[in-house]
């Protein structure tokens, strides 16, 4: 019912519709890069994950209140639903902000921090709330209904805002197999397993419909760019612009996620291929190059984006794509980190995505630090 609070064992992308009525979260399993973080964030609703012992300690009924500020659940009431301010930003900077916006529902709020940019729109929310998988539409004959949903929910986002970067489908088996028409085959490791651009190249058909429903945004007059998930190889990018050139899409920014080792070694080589910008996914790539599952509450304490693997690494990205004349940004969480936003700004990075409710403090942070190491603004970043 609307108002309760959701208590699971993990949140899942499917759950999306339901996560929207409720006015808390709490979850057995899960990290601050779980999908429960992510989406409450975004929503504005509290969330405490990683529990390990919610789902046998509550009950149906139980009058608990969750604190997601300080990650405690109390029993009975002791305070009145208090939702973090969305405020707009002020600070004049050179390096830009952006917002991450995945849900049709929750764009006017990001669109009060005065942003014009969004920096990360995953369509698994706008999937998610169709209750349907790809596949589905597949099965059915029916893949211009898919286009149409995609494009549907990328508009109305699009409306509060003058550019969008969108990524392309990233459904992993595991998250989404409660979708009507969802694979039925398990995946040993669905996390490795047939998702992002992979499963895109794979699926010719859904991935045309997801490049098509952009291309009509495009033209209606709204810039878009196009994040093409957990890519490996150069190949992957080729193929891609093989459809982009198929549609006639032609303008458009093309980028890539960095979130893989292999995209990290190759990327002067996918620069020299073509693209127009980098967004450093954090989340996944953290848990790649140290080996930790990012959704296991048992090795939270290993889970580290700080961690000089991951800072040599992502230092390496930001010099090659200056030197070739390619735009970074990050989407990932971290990016929401001071400790994160300084290394970054101190690395040159062009913009800074991040969640609505954290805009402000965050451009107000990258002012104090721009103006620390000598940088002169050029811009306001809602421009």
């Amino acid at each position: 019912q609307k108002g309760d609070i959701l208590v699971t064992i993990m949140t899942n992308p499917d759950m999306v519709v339901t996560m929207q009525k409720c006015s808390g979260i709490i979850t057995d399993e899960g990290g601050m890069t779980a999908h429960a973080s992510i989406v409450s964030r975004e929503m504005g609703i509290p969330a405490v994950v990683g529990t390990r012992e919610a789902t046998s300690k509550l009950k149906d009924d139980n009058i608990v209140t969750v604190d997601g500020f300080a990650g405690k659940v109390y029993e009975g009431k002791l305070a009145e639903t208090k939702q973090k301010e969305v405020m707009q930003i002020t600070s004049k900077t050179k390096t830009k902000i952006k917002v991450i916006v995945d849900m049709p529902n929750f764009a006017e709020r990001a669109a009060k921090t005065g942003i014009k940019q969004v920096g990360l729109t995953r369509i698994e929310g706008i999937i998610a709330e169709l209750g349907k998988h790809p596949n589905y539409f597949i099965k059915e004959g029916n893949i211009k209904e898919y286009e149409d949903a995609i494009y549907k929910g990328v508009k109305e986002i699009s409306k509060f805002f003058d550019e969008i970067w969108v990524r392309t489908s990233d459904i992993r088996s595991d998250e989404f197999r409660n979708l009507e028409g969802s694979p039925k085959t398990i995946e040993l490791n669905p996390m490795l397993g047939l998702h992002g651009i992979r499963y895109g190249l794979k699926n010719k058909e859904i991935l045309t419909s997801e490049l098509n429903a952009l291309k009509r945004i495009n033209e209606e007059g709204k810039k878009i760019g196009i994040l093409l998930p957990q890519v490996i190889s150069v190949e992957e990018l080729k193929e891609t612009k093989k459809i982009l050139d198929k549609i006639d899409f032609k303008n458009y920014k093309l980028g890539i996620m960095i979130e893989t080792p292999a995209a990290i070694q190759l990327i002067r080589e996918l620069c020299e291929e073509g693209i127009s910008f980098i967004s450093l996914g954090t989340n996944d790539l953290t848990q790649y190059i140290l080996a930790v599952d990012r959704g296991n509450e048992l090795i939270q304490d290993l889970y580290n984006e700080m961690h000089p693997a991951v800072l040599s690494q992502i230092a390496y990205v930001l010099r090659v794509c200056k030197r070739n004349n390619v735009e970074t940004s990050i989407c990932g969480q971290a990016g929401s980190k001071k400790e994160m936003v300084e290394f970054l700004v101190k690395n040159h990075i062009d913009s800074i995505t991040v969640n609505a409710d954290v805009a402000k403090e965050i451009s107000d942070y990258i002012a104090e630090i721009e103006k620390q190491i000598g940088e002169e603004p050029r811009q306001y970043t809602n421009e």
